[in-house]
C-alpha cells in the first residue's frame, strides 16, 4: 500500500513539472509573438525603404537599380530611393508623347532658324567679296601719286603710305646734305627704308628717285590699296 502510494505522489510530482514547463514555452511565445520588428521602429522607418534584403541576389538587384544599401538595417537607403524616384519621374515626365513632340518642334525651330542664318551669311559674303572687287577695280583705276623723295614735301613724303612722319623727316634732312642719286643711295642712308620689304612697299605707293622707281616695284594701285588697307587694320 505505501508503495503505491509513493508512485501516485510521485507521477503527481511529473505531471505538475511538466504543466509548468508548458506554461513557461506558451509565457515565451507569446512574448516572442507581442516584440517589434526591427523594421517597424522608427529608427529603422527613417532610414530605409522597405522591408530589410535578404540574400546576395536582393542586395545586387538593389544595386543594380541605382540605389544604395543602408548597411546598419540592409535595406535600400530611404534618401537613395526618393532620389531614384525623382529621377524616374523626371525622364518620365520628360519623355511624354506631348515633350517629345515639344522637343522635335523646338529642334525643328533651332535647324530652321540655322539655315536662315547661314543665308544670311552666304549672301554677306557675297556682298562683301563683291564690294572688295570694286574696291580693287577702282584701286587698280586710280593712278597712284609719284613721290620724289629729292622734290617732294615733307608733308607728301610723309603721306606715301608704310613711310610716316619720322622716316620723311629723316629723308628731308638727308636730301639737305646731298642729293640722293639713286635707290640704293636712299636705303643706305635711311633706315627705315634699308630692309627689302619697307623700299618695295614704299615704290608700289608711289615713292621714286629722280622720277625712278625701284626695279621690280613699280607704282601699283590695287597692291597700294591693299597696303593701306592693311595698315590700317593693323592700327586697329
Amino acid at each position: 500500500m505505501r508503495r503505491s502510494e509513493a508512485n501516485v505522489s510521485l507521477c503527481g510530482e511529473n505531471v505538475k513539472r511538466t504543466a509548468a514547463r508548458a506554461a513557461v514555452a506558451v509565457s515565451l511565445l507569446l512574448t516572442a509573438g507581442c516584440m517589434q520588428r526591427v523594421e517597424d521602429s522608427p529608427a529603422y522607418q527613417a532610414a530605409c525603404h522597405g522591408p530589410p534584403l535578404h540574400g546576395a541576389a536582393a542586395f545586387e538587384q538593389a544595386q543594380v537599380e541605382g540605389y544604395t544599401i543602408n548597411r546598419v538595417y540592409d535595406c535600400i537607403d530611404k534618401a537613395s530611393y526618393e532620389a531614384v524616384a525623382a529621377q524616374k519621374a523626371q525622364y518620365e515626365a520628360a519623355n511624354t508623347p506631348q515633350a517629345i513632340a515639344q522637343r522635335d518642334t523646338e529642334w525643328a525651330q533651332t535647324k530652321a532658324a540655322a539655315a536662315a542664318q547661314r543665308e544670311r551669311d552666304d549672301w554677306q559674303r557675297e556682298r562683301d567679296a563683291e564690294r572688295a572687287a570694286r574696291e580693287l577695280q577702282q584701286a587698280e583705276n586710280t593712278p597712284v601719286p609719284a613721290v620724289d623723295v629729292n622734290r617732294a614735301s615733307e608733308t607728301e613724303i610723309a603721306n606715301v603710305t608704310g613711310i610716316g612722319a619720322e622716316t620723311a623727316r629723316r629723308i628731308v634732312q638727308e636730301r639737305s646734305r646731298r642729293r640722293f642719286a639713286n635707290w640704293p643711295d636712299l636705303v643706305q642712308r635711311i633706315d627705315a627704308l634699308r630692309a627689302a620689304q619697307p623700299a618695295t612697299f614704299a615704290s608700289v605707293c608711289g615713292l621714286n628717285v629722280d622720277g625712278k622707281s625701284l626695279d621690280g616695284a613699280p607704282p601699283n594701285g590695287a597692291l597700294a590699296a591693299a597696303l593701306r588697307k592693311r595698315l590700317e587694320t593693323d592700327r586697329r
